[in-house]
């Protein structure tokens, strides 16, 4: 009988010891599948912005080509959604230049 409980002390720690095993490697699993939706979520919005800086700076140089575009470098997400609405609505260099320079020292 000693022996018979001896083996059974042995099957439930080779058990739980599996079980411990396959639950770290869901855990992990888990862990790695979220790094990954929000890696390519981060990525997709990064895209969309480089996205929208582009287009400004096209639209920019395509309105005003005798002009360096170095100004509207580094600007926030934000800031290029409305210079692209004062392009698009026809605003003149001097309105662009004094939103630029509203926004970046205010």
């Amino acid at each position: 009988m000693e022996k018979f409980n001896e083996d059974m002390i042995l099957q439930d720690m080779a058990f739980h010891r599996d079980l411990n095993k396959w639950a770290r490697h869901a855990r992990i699993q888990r862990v790695r599948e979220e790094g990954l939706r929000q890696g390519k979520q981060e990525g997709l919005r990064e895209g969309k912005q480089e996205g929208l800086k582009y287009s400004v700076l096209k639209l920019f140089q395509k309105r005003f080509s005798e002009v360096e575009i170095a100004f509207l470098d580094d600007l926030l997400v934000e800031q290029y959604e409305k210079i692209l609405d004062l392009l698009l609505e026809g605003a003149t260099l001097e309105d662009i230049y004094r939103f630029v320079n509203k926004e970046v020292s205010g």
